[in-house]
């Protein structure tokens, strides 16, 4: 009876984890020499610090398909999974 409550959980845990910006920009904010840069950090500098904000624009919605796919894929094997 959890799983959906699960199959939820899991998709908002990996959306959170993709979007991990604070963890990173306090600690090391992408540095040294960028070996720490995730999309989100790299979108950040861009936007803000370099000023390309339709570069920037573009990276987020790479990002937005990216989870979009992610979600769609795993909704249709938990959907697979339950009618077995």
């Amino acid at each position: 009876m959890l799983k959906p409550f699960i199959n939820i959980a899991i998709v908002l845990n990996t959306i959170y984890v993709f979007n991990s910006f604070p963890i990173i920009w306090v600690m090391t904010q992408g540095g040294p020499a960028n070996s720490t840069d995730i999309l989100v950090t790299h979108l950040y500098k861009l936007a803000f610090r370099i000023g390309k904000l339709g570069e920037a624009s573009a990276v987020s919605l790479v990002m937005f398909v990216i989870l979009l796919i992610f979600t769609m894929i795993y909704v249709r094997l938990a959907m697979r999974e339950q009618r077995a």
